[in-house]
C-alpha cells in the first residue's frame, strides 16, 4: 500500500531525517492506520441515511426582563449610588491611554 518512497516523500516534505528502521516502522504504522480507516468507511458507509432532526432555536427570546429580576425598577435608585455619572452612563477613569 505505502512504501518506502512514500514516507521519505513525507519525511523531506515534514523535514524530518529518518533512519532506516525508523522508515520501516512508519510504513507498518501507515498501514495499520490505512487499514483502520478502510475498516471504518466500511462499517459507516450508509451514514447519509439517517434521519437528520429537526432544527431547533435553543436561545432564548428577546423579551424585556420580568418583575423577577432582583434590579426591576430600581435603575434610577442604582444610578443615583454611582460615585459619577453623565446621563444613564456611569463615569470612569481611563485606565487604556493610545501612544502617539
Amino acid at each position: 500500500m505505502i512504501s518506502k518512497t512514500d514516507i521519505e516523500d513525507l519525511a523531506r516534505l515534514a523535514r524530518l531525517d529518518l533512519s532506516e528502521t525508523e522508515k520501516e516502522a512508519l510504513i507498518k504504522d501507515f498501514e495499520g492506520i490505512l487499514e483502520y480507516v478502510g475498516q471504518v468507511a466500511a462499517v459507516s458507509g450508509d451514514v447519509n441515511q439517517k434521519p437528520i432532526p429537526p432544527l431547533r432555536n435553543v436561545m432564548r427570546d428577546d423579551a424585556l426582563y420580568g418583575a423577577d429580576v432582583p434590579t426591576t425598577g430600581k435603575q434610577e435608585a442604582l444610578l443615583a449610588a454611582l460615585p459619577k455619572r453623565e446621563g444613564d452612563y456611569a463615569v470612569v477613569r481611563k485606565i487604556i491611554q493610545k501612544e502617539a
